[in-house]
C-alpha cells in the first residue's frame, strides 16, 4: 500500500511539473522575441520638448537672451543597418507672445525642414548621435495690419539621446537637438541672420517592422 501510494504522489508530482515548465518555456520565449534591440525597416517618430531660442544679426555680433517655448519634431525613414537610420525631418519652435506697443500677438517661429542621419555607435545600446542638413524659416506673424515677416535660410541639426525599446515595435528616447538656421536679412544693414534653438526632450518612434 505504501508502495502505491508513492508511486502516485510521484506521478501526480510530474503531471503537474509538465504543464509549468511549459509554460515558464512559453514566456520565455515571449520575452525574448521583445528584448533584443534590433533595428530595422520604416521607422517614424514624434517629440515634444522645451526649446531655448536666440538670435543676432552679424558674424560678429552678440546673442541675444534666451527665450523658451515648445518644440516639435517628425521624422520618418527607413533603416539602413541596426547602426545607421535615414529619413527626414520637420522640426519647429513656436513661441507667441503679445506685443505691448503694437497691441497684437505675435507669433515668433523657426521651422526646418532636413535630411537627416541617425547613428548608433554600438549595435547594443540605444544611444545614438543625430545630425541633418536643410531649410528653415525664421518669421513672426502678428494679428493684425503689420501682417507675417519671415526668410528662407539653410538649416544645420546635431543631437544625441537614448532610445529605449518599451514594447516589440516601440520605443521612447530621451532626446537633446540643436538647430542652427542662417540666412540674409534685408531689414538688418548690420548683416546676416543666426538664429538656434537647443531643445530638451522626448520621442517616441515606432517601427512596424520590415
Amino acid at each position: 500500500m505504501r508502495i502505491t501510494m508513492k508511486t502516485l504522489a510521484a506521478l501526480t508530482a510530474v503531471v503537474l511539473l509538465i504543464p509549468t515548465e511549459s509554460v515558464l518555456a512559453q514566456r520565455r520565449r515571449g520575452l525574448a522575441d521583445v528584448t533584443p534591440p534590433e533595428r530595422h525597416g520604416f521607422w517614424l517618430s514624434a517629440g515634444v520638448g522645451a526649446g531655448w531660442e536666440s538670435y543676432k544679426f552679424a558674424v560678429p555680433g552678440n546673442w541675444a537672451p534666451s527665450q523658451m517655448a515648445p518644440s516639435v519634431w517628425f521624422a520618418l525613414g527607413g533603416t539602413v543597418n541596426p547602426q545607421l537610420r535615414l529619413g527626414g525631418e520637420l522640426n519647429a519652435w513656436v513661441f507667441e507672445n503679445f506685443d505691448e506697443e503694437s497691441g497684437f500677438n505675435v507669433v515668433e517661429s523657426l521651422v526646418g525642414g532636413l535630411l537627416t542621419a541617425q547613428v548608433y555607435p554600438a549595435r547594443r545600446l540605444g544611444l545614438f548621435l543625430k545630425g541633418g542638413l536643410g531649410l528653415s524659416r525664421s518669421g513672426a506673424d502678428i494679428e493684425g495690419p503689420g501682417g507675417s515677416t519671415g526668410e528662407t535660410g539653410f538649416a544645420a541639426l546635431g543631437g544625441a539621446g537614448y532610445e529605449i525599446r518599451v514594447g516589440r515595435n516601440f520605443f521612447i528616447s530621451p532626446t537633446a537637438n540643436l538647430l542652427y538656421h542662417w540666412s540674409g536679412d534685408r531689414d538688418a544693414p548690420d548683416g546676416n541672420l543666426r538664429e538656434r534653438v537647443f531643445t530638451l526632450g522626448v520621442a517616441f518612434t515606432f517601427q512596424p517592422g520590415r
